[in-house]
């Protein structure tokens, strides 16, 4: 895959939102034929590590038998970290996994009371620029705990700083441009994704 399909352009937030469905769970994240990305917010410590190795795996700070939460819906991201302002989530970091790894963590996913073990699955309401509530969609958000081919590298692609288009996008309410994944029809049942209509 070439690393120029992965480059990030941030779009107006109302481009990228007519793509969207108005209502119901869905997976809305940036992808490609091969990786599909996910965000989360680390330290400078975490972050400065996992940008240089390509994995988190020999980071002191670093550990996997707490629930790492990612999201592949960017303005989630910057709700749950006012865009790259709240403590210890001053950095945002872009991993991209390869699709078959993301595939197989929404396998393995389960939602809170059916089952949930070492991966999670929660859906939580979509957020506008303004980080206000979109509550009639919902997007997904993954807990991944002691999967070992996350700590050490192998589902990535790549892991890139976002921190900077971040900031940029605070101040252009742009975002990155972002489509509805649609898993298998195993997973949609098992994590109850909304059908297009």
């Amino acid at each position: 895959m070439a690393n120029n399909q992965r480059t990030l352009t941030l779009i107006p937030y109302g481009e990228a939102r007519n793509e969207w469905p108005d209502d119901g769970n869905h997976i809305i994240a940036s992808y490609t034929e091969d990786a599909v990305l996910v965000y989360q917010a680390f330290n400078d410590e975490i972050a400065d590590y996992a940008v240089k190795h390509q994995k988190f795996d020999g980071c002191p700070s670093y550990n996997d038998t707490r629930m790492t939460w990612v999201k592949s819906n960017w303005l989630w991201m910057m709700y749950r970290s006012n865009y790259a302002t709240k403590q210890n989530q001053t950095r945002i970091l872009g991993l991209w996994l390869k699709k078959s790894a993301y595939d197989d963590i929404l396998k393995k996913a389960r939602l809170k009371g059916a089952g949930a073990g070492l991966t999670r699955a929660q859906w939580d309401p979509d957020y506008s620029p303004e980080l206000e509530p979109i509550k009639r969609r919902r997007d997904l958000q993954l807990g991944i705990k002691k999967r070992e081919t996350f700590r050490n590298g192998e589902d990535f692609v790549e892991i890139v700083d976002c921190t900077e288009l971040a900031h940029i996008s605070k101040k252009t309410k742009t975002i990155p441009h972002e489509r509805v994944y649609t898993p298998d029809n195993e997973v949609c049942i098992n994590l109850q994704v909304s059908k297009l209509c």
